[in-house]
């Protein structure tokens, strides 16, 4: 009887080793696709900025060059989380949330920058109303963080971040 429990692990343990691997194949695989998208976003960003710089408004260059660093960041966290995945072996709750407060700020710029093109016309209420909602997801999204950060897990810690009680 323990020589088939014994096989049993071991089978267990190898299986497990085989789609750890494949796993970690997959992770880098996206990590890659999405490292050489944020090099294509930042050089296109540099060269529409410099390209654009004396042609139009100012702020809205800046803007629209601030746009694409956001969305350049976003993709720079995705990359650091995913490589957190495969350095401490388990899926982090917080690097994603911090990517979804970006990409609402990211939104909330542009809305604002396209506000004040649109004042008293019909699309402008709509406009409130889409700054209402992410305003709501940003706080929303701010409040699991700080619960994350200030309650008793029920995931793993990563090895870099200080035990609860720990000073930085």
């Amino acid at each position: 009887m323990s020589s088939t429990g014994a096989r049993e692990r071991r089978f267990r343990s190898q299986a497990g080793g085989i789609f750890r691997y494949v796993e970690d194949v997959f992770y880098v695989g996206v990590a890659v696709v999405l490292a050489l998208a944020g090099v294509s976003l930042f050089a296109n960003a540099l060269f529409r900025f410099v390209t654009q710089i004396g042609e139009g408004s100012f702020s809205a260059t800046i803007l629209a060059l601030l746009d694409s660093m956001l969305l350049v960041f976003i993709f720079t966290e995705l990359i650091h989380t995913i490589s957190a995945v495969i350095r401490e072996n388990v899926l982090l709750t917080e690097p994603f949330l911090i990517v979804g407060i970006v990409a609402v700020i990211r939104r909330l710029i542009v809305i604002s920058a396209e506000a004040k093109d649109i004042v008293g016309t019909s699309e402008f209420g709509d406009l409130m109303l889409e700054i209402g909602i992410l305003t709501g997801t940003l706080l929303g999204l701010g409040v699991v963080i700080f619960l994350l950060r200030h309650t008793t897990r029920s995931e793993p810690r990563p090895s870099y971040e200080p035990s609860v009680g720990e000073e930085a």
